[in-house]
């Protein structure tokens, strides 16, 4: 009897295509990241003019729409189908926040890459937005 192994790709998923994650741990509560995050972070990070905490509400730069939330708890996590100013796809992208003793871990998320060079350009941005991050 042989057992053939496949595994795939670091970041590459069956369902959501090549995907990848970035965390930061940051020196603040998660109602004041949240705060930050949905204020000046988000709208900033994605070229938006806000991100409404609003389930369907629509991610616009002046009148062009350039994506949706598709789900929000509020002060903890909002997931966005958005369309990233550098690609012609949309792609999903979330947020969530973790508190951990007196801390809070800020997790990005993001699916439905193309490929794997898309997947690691976008990794290496997240990965340097996330460390010039200041609470």
């Amino acid at each position: 009897m042989r057992t053939e192994s496949r595994h795939s790709p670091v970041g590459l998923t069956r369902y959501a295509g090549w995907e990848l994650d970035v965390r930061r741990t940051v020196p603040a509560s998660a109602p004041e990241l949240w705060r930050r995050l949905l204020d000046d972070w988000l709208p900033q990070w994605l070229e938006v003019d806000s991100v409404p905490q609003m389930v369907g509400a629509p991610l616009r730069i002046s009148d062009r729409v350039r994506g949706r939330v598709v789900g929000c708890h509020i002060g903890r996590r909002v997931r966005l189908d958005w369309i990233p100013p550098h690609l012609d796809h949309e792609t999903m992208f979330e947020v969530t926040l973790l508190e951990d003793t007196g801390d809070t871990v800020i997790l990005l998320h993001q699916e439905r890459l193309r490929d794997a060079a898309e997947r690691q350009r976008l990794l290496d941005h997240w990965t340097e937005v996330l460390a010039a991050l200041r609470s």
